[in-house]
This record gives C-alpha cells, sequence and structure tokens, in this order.
C-alpha cells in the first residue's frame, strides 16, 4: 500500500509542477528520498505511466497514463463525440473510417463507420495491431517523445508485409513527415491489399488519446484523389474531434 501511496505522490508532483520535473523536484515537493523518487520514476517509465524527456532525468505524465486513467468511460465519450463526425468523413470520402485507441503496447480500434460499397475494408472493431503497421497507430506515434519512441524500437518492429517499417530510420522518418503535415498514410503496411491515413485526437498535453483513420483497398484508395487533400480532410475531422472531447 504504501508503494502505491508513494507513486500516486509522484505522480501528483509532476501534475503540479505543469506535466515534467526531475528527481530532485519531485524529491523536494514529495518528502520522498531521491533514491526512492528515482526508483519509483523508473518503475512507472517501464509502464509507460512517465516518460523521461531529456537525458538529464527530466520525466512528464506519459501517454500510458491516457488508457489507465481514462478507462471504459473515456473511450465512450470519445466514440460518442467522433460518431458523427466519423459518418460525414465516410460519406465525404467514399471508404470506411475508423477511431483507434492507445491500449498499452498496441492500437486498439474502438469504431468503424462502413460505406456503402460493394467492396468494403472489415471492420475491425475490437482488434489491436502494433502502432507501427497501421495509420492511427502512426499517428498517435507522432505525439510521443523521442525517449518513448526508442523504448518501441528495441521491443521490435515486427514484419507484417514488405511495406512494414522495420528500422528505426524509417520509423522516424514517417513519423516527421506525419508531424509536419499532420496526418499519416500506411500504403501497404499492414496488409499489401490496403491503403490508409490519419491523423491524432490529442489530450490538452498533446498526447494522442485516439486518431481518426480511413482506409479502403489499394487498387481505389487513394486512386486518382489527391493523398494530400485526403490527408487535410482527415486532420480537420480529426481536430473537430479533438476539440469537442476537450469540452
Amino acid at each position: 500500500m504504501q508503494a502505491i501511496e508513494r507513486a500516486f505522490a509522484v505522480l501528483h508532483a509532476l501534475r503540479s509542477a505543469d506535466g515534467s520535473a526531475g528527481v530532485s523536484s519531485v524529491a523536494r515537493t514529495t518528502g520522498l528520498p531521491k533514491s526512492t523518487v528515482s526508483r519509483l520514476l523508473s518503475s512507472l517509465e517501464d509502464v509507460g505511466v512517465v516518460e523521461r524527456i531529456d537525458p538529464v532525468g527530466t520525466y512528464a505524465i506519459g501517454p500510458g497514463l491516457v488508457t489507465l486513467a481514462g478507462g471504459a468511460s473515456s473511450m465512450v465519450t470519445l466514440r460518442e463525440v467522433a460518431r458523427p463526425h466519423l459518418r460525414d468523413l465516410a460519406e465525404g470520402l467514399a471508404e470506411s473510417v475508423g477511431l483507434t485507441v492507445p491500449d498499452g503496447p498496441s492500437a486498439l480500434y474502438v469504431d468503424h463507420v462502413a460505406f456503402d460499397s460493394s467492396v468494403r475494408t472489415r471492420d475491425w472493431t475490437g482488434m489491436r495491431f502494433p502502432y507501427h503497421t497501421v495509420a492511427g497507430g502512426l499517428a498517435m506515434l507522432t505525439t510521443w517523445s523521442e525517449i518513448s519512441i526508442d523504448k518501441l524500437v528495441d521491443r521490435g518492429l515486427e514484419t507484417y508485409s514488405d511495406k512494414t517499417i522495420t528500422t528505426k530510420k524509417g520509423l522516424e522518418s514517417r513519423l516527421e513527415r506525419g508531424s509536419r503535415d499532420g496526418y499519416v498514410w500506411t500504403i501497404g503496411d499492414f496488409d499489401i491489399e490496403i491503403n490508409g491515413v490519419a491523423a491524432p485526437v490529442r489530450n490538452n498535453n498533446g498526447y494522442a488519446v485516439g486518431a481518426v483513420s480511413v482506409y479502403g483497398p489499394s487498387y481505389r484508395f487513394p486512386g486518382e484523389r489527391d493523398p494530400d487533400s485526403i490527408g487535410r480532410a482527415v486532420r480537420k475531422v480529426s481536430r473537430l474531434v479533438q476539440d469537442q472531447s476537450q469540452r
């Protein structure tokens, strides 16, 4: 019980310091020994609840806490906020649209809106995918720190198709462009027959609590349409969802 109380004290100290602080600062705020604070922060970092944001030991609330603190109720709320916008996007782009959220080491699909077409991509609701393999996962990764990305790479980037990103350099390049554009494309990364594009939905701290995705068969999506125009449309919807979910 004492360990749990101390862990919460550390998290409260980070929150009161505008989301980030060093070991010494947290120790002063909590009254705990620096060695204890360092050990707690290291353990919390291992499970993604906090993350180290620089080499000298400054820590911040991590993306894993979004899933832990949000729980089912916030997921339902995000889904309810997003649903009408997903429908509009599906109609506008004539493809399937989905909503993903971070779920520990995976991107979890929590909603799907299908466009009425003779050929559709399957409903992935309830399924989990490695972040680096799907557009929604990559979009969420664009909000992660470099240290968190390094940890993801260290765990290994599994291959799903000959288009899957499997190197740190390849991942960084994709995320750099995604950060600049505000959306990320996948071209057969998970399945050679499926292309997708997604944009992150952020919380007040800038971390992704979800991503809006559009995906379709590679033979027609994006087809002759401008990929950047599609990406901007997805980005616009993700920001609408983001604004409404933060109210």
